[in-house]
């Protein structure tokens, strides 16, 4: 990996534990909450989430074998659908939905939002982040006139547009390709058109800059910052 490669790798680990601890803040408390974590990967961050909510009351939703088998190993239940369809869970059941990092990845928005919409309690909470089509490096990839960084990814073989940090995409490119990506205002209206009360928004890293300077320009300018963060409720 080349040296600019590594850097953004290091500052997309560092984004990713700002965006759980933005998530976690918005959870709910409480031992009746009934908790759906969708694309919910090896359940490390599904577990986390039940605990700081402090149910037992969590399932996951999950379309990679592998994956569901390691959230099984952590002894949480998980059921492999695809997203893009219907979703078997009960209509008003579910008191909170998280979904990081998995709308980018999805074919059928309008499923992913009206299933989120019947699952969901009156008054439950969704929390949902997303890489921010609109962030500056986005823009600067355009302007030089190469495709977004964040995508769409438009080839599962090759990580085209993403040069000079291609390594650093490879896997990502093949495994879970960018199929959706947005705006934070789009995301505000996808959810708003479909029904939604958006109660929060928050931008998360600010690429290139590091960390610190980062979080300042990412709350002076959130329209622009890397990732986004938006909570609603039905």
């Amino acid at each position: 990996m080349s040296v600019l490669g590594g850097y953004i790798s290091y500052l997309g680990k560092k984004n990713e534990e700002l965006i759980e601890q933005s998530v976690i803040e918005f959870l709910p408390q409480g031992r009746e909450v009934f908790f759906l974590d969708l694309g919910c990967a090896d359940g490390i961050k599904t577990a986390a989430r039940a605990a700081r909510i402090g149910t037992d009351k969590s399932i996951g939703i999950e379309g990679s074998p592998e994956l569901i088998r390691k959230a099984k190993e952590k002894g949480i239940k998980v059921y492999d659908v695809n997203l893009n369809t219907g979703w078997p869970v009960g209509t008003s059941t579910v008191d909170c939905i998280t979904a990081t990092e998995v709308v980018e990845h999805l074919s059928d928005l309008d499923n992913f939002f009206s299933e989120s919409l019947r699952v969901l309690k009156k008054g439950g909470k969704i929390i949902i982040s997303t890489e921010n089509l609109a962030g500056y490096h986005n823009i600067l990839a355009l302007i030089l006139g190469n495709q977004p960084y964040t995508g769409p990814y438009l080839s599962s073989s090759f990580p085209i547009g993403h040069r000079p940090c291609a390594k650093y995409y490879k896997d990502k490119v093949r495994s879970f390709p960018h199929l959706n990506v947005m705006t934070l205002k789009a995301l505000r209206e996808l959810l708003i058109r479909n029904g939604f009360k958006v109660k929060r928004t928050e931008g998360i890293g600010f690429y290139p800059l590091p960390p610190l300077l980062a979080r300042i320009f990412a709350k002076i300018d959130k329209n622009h910052a890397s990732y986004c963060v938006v909570v609603a409720e039905k």
